[in-house]
Parts: structure tokens; sequence; C-alpha cells
């Protein structure tokens, strides 16, 4: 649907002049126009119309040159064909010469009719473009290497046939590069059209891109609604645990257990304040005590944390320990500055023990007691649904980004597909000589 436009309008750029006048008519008739629309399914069609006109143009013009060169073929064969009969005046020159001149006619003349005695080849195809092409240039190099290697003879026993031959070779050979012009101008036409098929490869790329893009963007919004939803219900469900009854007990017990926790800091405050009376003595005696292991360890808990280990079970063992402190001072195994002061401070703490080690179990008690009421309300359960409401903020977040950034690039997907029709358009123009202002949106959708 394309090649007569084409030709038509190729006539109206590059028309030969025989036919000028009745070309302007039909073009003034046919007003063929330099700008078209098109569509992408289109192009493949366009560029093998163009690629057909311009064969056959080139085909048209090759075999103008063709006439040319075959006439230029004819004259070198009836120049070989007069310097054969020519003897050259071979009779009057030394045999050495003689042999010399006689070897170099005969080379020349051999070469000129073994590489043109035989017609070209009509052109009816572009293969036989290029075989013409081939067959010229090699006969013309031959014939021109075999001139130069014999140039001296000829230009010298044979002067009045060296400038026929030299004059009718360059006439071949200006012809010839014509013919290498015309193929190398269609040459670079199909390198344009080769970029278009690349065009369309990238721009078939460019799109499956997008299509893989908006199918991804597609699934990211299908996981954002679906987790946006799952924000909501972990939101009502958290609401729910809160304004329950079991939650706000559950509250009242956490502030008493916080109110627990500052007696327990008097407790052990005061316990401290007890045993710290008796600190010099009793870090003596860890390294010098003659106790069992556990209770030398215990010592040594008692001198640096005594309310930890205040209770029943270690009653026994407390009272031993500053039993033997306290023997320890009167014998003098352990240094104090006041003997009977230090006593004193043991007896004193000794005493005490019972009522400490009663205040801090009622204590205890009363924060186990405290701690077991927790269980009222499954606080494990709102623990996890906070946390993963903040995961499914996260989520949101962090899907929002995905989304945007695939969006992104789509559009600069977008923009290079852009230049790439604008490519395509610049090397097909250049190509056909005809601006296609090509149609790709749809292309997009489908």
């Amino acid at each position: 649907m394309y090649i007569c436009d084409l030709l038509l309008h190729y006539y109206m750029v590059f028309g030969w002049n025989k036919k000028k006048q009745v070309v302007e008519e039909r073009i003034e008739e046919s007003k063929i126009p330099t700008h078209k629309n098109t569509n992408l399914e289109n192009i493949p069609d366009i560029i093998k119309d163009v690629t057909n006109l311009r064969q056959k143009t080139l085909i048209v013009e090759v075999k103008s040159f063709q006439k040319r060169i075959e006439s230029d073929r004819k004259t070198l064969l009836s120049i070989a064909d007069q310097l054969r009969k020519d003897n050259l005046n071979t009779g009057e020159m030394d045999p050495h010469l003689v042999l010399l001149v006689n070897r170099g006619k005969k080379e020349v003349i051999s070469s000129i009719q073994n590489e043109f005695q035989i017609k070209f080849s009509d052109i009816d195809s572009f293969d036989r473009v290029l075989d013409f092409q081939r067959n010229a240039s090699r006969g013309i190099k031959k014939v021109g290497d075999m001139l130069g290697k014999h140039s001296r003879v000829i230009h010298i026993f044979a002067k009045k046939y060296a400038k026929k031959l030299k004059d009718d070779l360059q006439e071949l050979t200006n012809n010839l590069a014509e013919v290498n012009t015309l193929i190398s101008n269609y040459d670079s036409n199909q390198e344009l059209l080769g970029s278009v098929k690349s065009a369309l490869t990238d721009f078939a790329d460019a799109k499956r891109d997008i299509a893989k893009q908006h199918r991804r963007k597609s699934q990211l919004e299908e996981l954002l609604e679906d987790e946006k939803q799952n924000e909501i219900n972990l939101g009502n469900e958290i609401d729910e645990m809160k304004s329950s009854s079991e939650y706000k007990e559950f509250e009242d017990i956490q502030n008493k257990i916080v109110s627990v926790s500052e007696e327990e800091k008097l407790i052990k405050k005061k316990i401290e304040e007890q045993f710290i009376k008796i600190s010099r003595p009793l870090n003596k005696y860890v390294y010098v005590s003659s106790l069992d292991k556990p209770l030398k360890i215990m010592t040594e808990a008692l001198a640096s944390s005594p309310y930890d280990v205040l209770s029943t079970t270690n009653e026994v063992g407390i009272n031993t320990i500053l039993n033997s402190v306290r023997s320890g001072i009167e014998s003098g195994a352990v240094s104090v500055k006041d003997i009977e002061k230090s006593k004193q401070s043991v007896n004193e703490i000794q005493n005490l023990i019972p009522h400490l080690i009663i205040q801090k179990s009622e204590f205890v008690k009363k924060f186990s007691k405290l701690n077991n009421s927790l269980n009222i309300f499954d606080n494990d359960k709102l623990i996890k649904l906070v946390s993963n409401l903040e995961k499914s903020k996260f989520n949101i977040s962090d899907t929002e980004s995905k989304i945007s950034l695939i969006q992104k690039q789509v559009e600069s997907t977008r923009n290079q597909i852009h230049d790439i029709i604008s490519k395509l358009e610049l090397n097909l123009k250049q190509a056909s000589s005809i601006y296609y202002k090509i149609s790709y949106e749809n292309d997009l959708q489908n």
C-alpha cells in the first residue's frame, strides 16, 4: 500500500531528467504527502516497501551505468585488438627488448580479453547488481594492475595506445565509482532501516517491561489493601482488649505492683543499712573463714547483697555465719578497731534476722499474689497484637514505597519509549523521505 506513494515521492526528490515533466505532472495530480500518520503495526510493511523501492531504483540506476561500462568494455577490447595487430616496429629492436615488449603486450591484451571479453549479465535483481559490481571491480583492478606492471613498455613502445587505454580505464573506473556510490547509499539506507527494526525490538522490550511493572504494581496494590485491612482489624482487636474490664483490672494490678516494688526498695534499704554496720568484719571473714564451701559462698553473698540471701531457708546458715564472725572477732582472727562494738552490731543484726526475714517473706507473698493476679488478662496476646500492628504499619509503608518506585520506573520506561519512537521516526524519515507520525499509545495498552 506504500510502494506507489514512495516511488512517486522518490521521483519527486531524485527523479530522472528524461521523465521529469511526466513525473512532475503525476506528482501534481497525486499530491503525494510528505507527512503521514501510521502505527507500529504498519512499520514492517513500510520497511519492506522502502527496501523494495530502493532495490528497484538501484537496479534502474545501475543499469544506466552498466550501459556506459558496457560501452567502455567494448572500447577497451577494440583498443586491445588494435594493439594485438600492431607489431610496434619490433623488427628494429634488440632481440632481448623484443621479448620484453611482446611479453608485456601479450599480457596486457590477455588481461583485457580475459576480464572483458564476455558481456556483463543483464541486471534484473538486487543480487545481479552486487554480482555486476564484484565482476566489474575485479576486471578493472586486474587490468589496471597489469597495465601498471607493464607501464614502461606500453608508454615507451605503444605510446599511441597508452593514453587510450588509460582514458578508457579511467572512464570505467569513474562509472564504477558511481555504481559504488549508489550501492553505498543503498547500504546506508538499509542501515537506517536496520535502526528502525532495532527500535521496534527496543519498543517491544520496553513494552514488556511496562507490562511486568504494571503486573507487579497491581500485586503490590492488592497486598497494600490486604495489609491496610489487617491494620484495621488489629487496631480494632487491640481497642477491644483494652476496653475490657479485665484489662482495667490488669492495669490496677500493675499499678499495685509498682507501688509494692517501691516497698521492696525500702525493705532492701533497711536490711542493707543494718548489714553495713558489720560489713568490715564480714568482708574480712570471707578470707579467713573455715566454713564449708556452701556457707562460704553464702558469706560472700551476705557481704555484697544481704537482701538476696535473707530467707527462712537460709536462716540457719546466716546464724552460723554470724556466730562464726563473732567468734572470729573475739579470737582476733577477724581484725576490728572496736571488738565490743563489732560484737554488739553482730548481736543486733542476729536478733533482727527473724523480723527482717518475715518482712521480706510478707512482701514476696504479696508480690507473688499480685503477679499471679495478672493472669486475669492475656497480656502476652496484647503484646503480640501490638507487635503485629507495628509490623503491619511497616509493611504498609514499605509497600507504598515499592509502588512509588515502580511508578517512577514506569514513567522512566515511558520516557525511553518516547525516545525510541522519536529515533524511529527520524530514521524512517531519512530512509523513506516521508515523515511518519507514529501512534503507539494503543500498543502500550494491549
